[in-house]
């Protein structure tokens, strides 16, 4: 367990008494921090203690540009499957000409507490000039991020 700690400490940049209170439950550590533990936690593929697991969704969201091409359907039930086998749950947010926007789609996905997302193909990240924020936004809360199809 002290090794685990030390490693989950290690990748948030706190030490272990604070994983300590986190994984207790116990007060003195802000929000920011607790989420940043628990996503750890998540990335480093160490279960959450029973009274944390709710904390987090197991929800990953899955972002598209369309489903007329084919391709995008194809990756939707490979990944979906993927992470239906690892108990987690694809939230398909696919996007429209004036419909909802990348940012928006992450805005509503963290408002759920999820996981972590996927990018697949023409997403802002392909774009050096388009607005990067909301991935930004993503990293500053240790959500683990996938693009896919990323030229840059």
């Amino acid at each position: 367990m002290t090794r685990r700690l030390a490693q989950v400490a290690k990748k948030v940049g706190v030490s272990e008494a604070t994983v300590s209170r986190v994984l207790n439950g116990k007060p003195g550590v802000s929000e920011t921090t607790r989420q940043s533990v628990l996503s750890a936690l998540d990335v480093l593929g160490y279960e959450r203690p029973t009274q944390l697991r709710g904390e987090r969704a197991r929800l990953v969201g899955l972002v598209l540009p369309e489903l007329q091409n084919p391709i995008f359907p194809a990756f939707a039930e490979v990944i979906g499957g993927a992470l239906a086998q690892q108990g987690l749950t694809p939230v398909l947010c696919t996007q429209t000409k004036g419909g909802v926007s990348e940012a928006d789609y992450v805005e509503l996905l963290l408002q759920q507490q999820v996981s972590g997302v996927v990018f697949a193909g023409g997403g802002l990240f392909a774009q050096a000039d388009a607005p990067h924020d909301h991935y930004r936004l993503l990293a500053e809360r240790n959500i683990p991020v996938v693009l896919i199809n990323a030229s840059i």
